[in-house]
């Protein structure tokens, strides 16, 4: 049996606006979605892509069209693709966008929809809960990676807190305790994530990956963008069920932020 990783690559927050020549607080983010799926596929061809959330900016079918022929430019392989707050299920393609299972390399990736069309909070409804719970169990003992948009944990920046998952808690005890749920993987923080939920059943690895576009400053009270570029996450998913993971950062693509006075 071969003991090459199943590589799969996580970007997230890619916010593309309906018109592609408007920015997003000063920033193109059709191109540094570019910028980012080039850089990452250089360093490493995935086997799997996982898009955990706010693919629109402005929820319209043609961002969510530009969003597969931008990626198409680049990578041709199996996808995820989640919703996250901004996005409205309605106006993304069924085709692409509807799976909530990739059976992958001996592992599989679960979507665990967390959002709530074109509103900020959090929520996962039972009946998707109930879903989950019958592919956990149809699945095991095969290796898991869950995927979410929001974060399962608080960040220390009350403005994003506010819209965590908010029943995450009983959420990860459950994760934990099904032993083939090995991490959780997210996005919307706009910002590199490591944590570790432990409980009395088991410890699940939480992971949150930078934004493709602009990043939110770590432990800010109020909104605040950072300095950082924009990036990724690289996943290496092993036959044993172990895995590793790193973030990497577009380092030659220049960001500049035009905030509204508002902010």
């Amino acid at each position: 049996m071969s003991t090459a990783p199943t590589h799969v690559l996580q970007i997230t927050d890619l916010h593309l606006r309906a018109d592609p020549s408007e920015r997003l607080i000063g920033v193109d983010t059709n191109a540094s979605l570019r910028a980012v799926l080039q850089a990452a596929i250089a360093q490493q061809q995935p086997d799997a892509l996982l898009v955990t959330g706010d693919v629109a900016h402005d929820p319209h079918p043609d961002a969510y069209q530009r969003c597969l022929e931008i990626i198409a430019e680049f990578y041709s392989g199996p996808m995820l693709l989640l919703p996250g707050n901004h996005d409205v299920t309605a106006a993304m393609i069924p085709s692409a966008y509807a799976q909530s299972r990739l059976d992958i390399g001996g592992w599989s990736l679960l979507a665990m929809d967390s959002h709530v069309d074109d509103q900020p909070q959090a929520k996962v409804e039972p009946e998707h809960w109930q879903w989950l719970q019958a592919q956990l169990l149809e699945l095991s003992p095969r290796p898991v990676l869950l995927a979410t948009h929001h974060p399962p944990l608080a960040i220390n920046s009350p403005w994003l807190d506010k819209d965590r998952i908010q029943n995450a808690a009983e959420l990860l005890d459950w994760a934990a305790a099904n032993a083939n749920v090995k991490a959780l993987a997210f996005g919307h923080a706009h910002q590199e994530i490591s944590a570790l939920h432990e409980s009395a059943t088991g410890d699940i690895a939480l992971l949150g990956a930078p934004s493709t576009c602009f990043q939110f400053t770590p432990g800010s009270q109020r909104f605040s963008v950072s300095e950082q570029p924009p990036g990724y996450r690289a996943w290496q998913l092993y036959a044993d069920g172990t895995f590793s993971s790193q973030v990497h950062r577009v380092t030659d693509f220049t960001i500049t932020i035009e905030l509204d006075p508002a902010h």
